[in-house]
């Protein structure tokens, strides 16, 4: 995959750089006024690349379903740059597929639409496009969790069991297809944390952006940094994520513990045929499990409505840290309860999709309920006039109607 990513790379720098190869250049000034070139998804120069814009979607009525919202995200973006005077790159658009994942209890089809800026340089005196980009914009559909947010927002108990994966962590582990990996999950799996107050209001308010760096922290002409700029387009009224309480966390942790108990079994019979060294970590399996399951129902047993209804807030590094401690052996006491927490370092409120605001489409898994937009920028001009013309100008009302 690196080799091809490379070989287009090489390619696409040979195509734009015969384009502009006529222009003569000297000064950077020249280049930051130079017209800028706008290249739509469907001009993208490689036939073969445009073929697999929707291959991951798995149905004929949920590619239709894409097309037509990236079309019309494309478009959108396209007329926020009417009257726009566009120089210095060129601005370039694709679109991706991600298939079907499920976001709580609802199987949701995924799919993105990109625009990058590739800005200009001379080499030999030439207008060259540059091959890399650190201005870009990416339109996320039924999509909140990013590698970009992981800082404040993140899953903190993974998607699976460590060691082996029998299949376990699935809802329906019995009828579980080793091929289907974006099966719903054990609800511990689904949980997210957030810690940041500013980028939850943005997510279940839909209202103003994120940016994950304050403006007064940022540093003009720094092509080193890169800023994200968020907003989320969603319904009216419906918040995305709500609070897990510490009873529906505790009730979790028992169903893990349950299926830990399938794990285990499995495992060390595995280890036993194979004759492992490891089987040592996992003799003392069943104990473990019996004082965590023991653990959780004495935290529900001791406490009333009240204290079981209030928000879970978890801190797995301290936990972790208690664990060892404790000389606990890490294969067997994994998500072990301690406590809550309040607001001690590290802390994180505990969330889950809201099932209210999740819903099953007639119209298909890849109906789009919600729309994550991601603006990374640097501090040069070239990469502010297009960051600010976007928040200035983009339709963002456009936007929301595409939202069911």
């Amino acid at each position: 995959m690196k080799k091809r990513i490379l070989i287009i790379s090489m390619v696409a720098t040979a195509f734009f750089s015969q384009r502009l190869k006529a222009q003569d250049c000297k000064t950077s000034v020249e280049l930051d006024a130079a017209p800028g070139k706008y290249l739509t998804a469907a001009q993208y120069p490689w036939p073969a690349a445009r073929a697999e814009y929707f291959n991951k979607m798995s149905t004929a009525t949920d590619k239709a379903m894409a097309k037509k919202i990236l079309g019309d995200l494309e478009k959108t973006e396209a007329l926020s740059h009417t009257g726009f005077n566009f120089t210095g790159g060129s601005w370039e658009n694709v679109y991706s597929t991600e298939g079907n994942h499920y976001l709580g209890n609802v199987k949701l089809g995924q799919y993105s639409f990109q625009a990058a800026l590739y800005e200009y340089f001379c080499a030999k005196g030439k207008l060259t496009r540059n091959s890399e980009y650190s201005t870009i914009m990416r339109m996320y559909v039924n999509q909140l969790q990013l590698t970009t947010l992981d800082k404040y927002l993140s899953a903190p108990f993974g998607s699976s069991f460590p060691a082996y994966d029998f299949g376990i962590q699935y809802a329906d582990w019995k009828n579980h297809k080793p091929a289907d990996v974006n099966a719903q999950l054990i609800n511990l799996f689904t949980y997210i944390t957030c810690n940041n107050k500013q980028l939850l209001e943005a997510i279940n308010s839909g209202n103003n952006y994120f940016q994950d760096v304050a403006d007064k922290d940022i540093k003009i002409n720094n092509r080193n940094n890169y800023i994200y700029r968020y907003w989320f387009i969603k319904k009216k009224d419906i918040p995305v994520l709500i609070p897990v309480s510490r009873k529906e966390y505790l009730q979790s942790l028992l169903e893990y513990y349950e299926r830990e108990k399938i794990h285990f079994t499995k495992l060390v019979a595995q280890l036993k045929e194979e004759k492992s060294g490891s089987l040592k970590y996992y003799a003392n399996w069943e104990k473990d499990v019996a004082d965590k399951i023991s653990v959780v129902n004495k935290a529900i047993s001791d406490h009333d409505e009240k204290w079981l209804s209030a928000q879970s807030v978890i801190n797995p590094a301290d936990d972790n840290s208690k664990n060892y401690n404790a000389k606990l052996p890490e294969q067997t006491n994994y998500n072990r309860f301690w406590k809550f927490y309040d607001n001690e370092k590290n802390m994180g409120g505990l969330y889950k999709y809201n099932p209210e605001y999740f819903k099953t489409s007639a119209k298909g898994p890849a109906s789009p309920q919600l729309i994550t937009i991601a603006f990374r920028y640097v501090t040069m001009p070239s990469s502010l006039r297009m960051l600010n013309n976007f928040t200035k100008n983009f339709d963002f009302g456009a936007a929301r109607k595409m939202v069911e």
